[in-house]
């Protein structure tokens, strides 16, 4: 319920194949956040370290405030 109220930008990472949170999960959650953004990542649990250079890029460019 708190998801509504977050005024910071919001980027929301889910794997593809995450059984435990799943890209559903990641979905729901970023359209609660106002302007959050969601990216799916080929992945499971722990994308950061399954796939650490897209984690990793997409990571910074969301810093940087690229699409």
């Amino acid at each position: 319920p708190e998801a509504p109220g977050i005024k910071a930008p919001a980027l929301v990472i889910s794997g593809t194949h995450d059984l435990a949170a799943t890209p559903a999960q990641g979905r729901e959650l970023a359209a609660a956040i106002p302007g959050a953004r969601y990216v799916e990542l080929d992945a499971s649990h722990i994308s950061n370290i399954e796939v650490s250079d897209m984690f990793t890029k997409t990571v910074l460019d969301f810093l940087k405030g690229q699409r």
